[in-house]
């Protein structure tokens, strides 16, 4: 563990224990997957009952004049 700073109250420094503990604590009941989930490449909306978006066509962009 480290030094403790001696600047600190100690107020503080329970203060920054009690902090350190609930991280932990978080860290252990919250822990992160094993593995991150994999990423869609193509992303289609759907209505509220399942039926798919139809595809739109691509309007062309309209070219900026300055």
């Amino acid at each position: 563990m480290a030094h403790p700073i001696p600047d600190l109250t100690p107020e503080y420094m329970e203060r920054l224990e009690q902090l350190a503990d609930a991280v932990r604590l978080r860290a252990v009941l919250y822990a992160a997957p094993a593995a991150p989930a994999p990423v869609r490449g193509c992303r289609t909306r759907q209505y509220p009952g399942g039926r798919p978006n139809l595809p739109r066509a691509v309007r062309p962009r309209r070219s900026r004049r300055r």
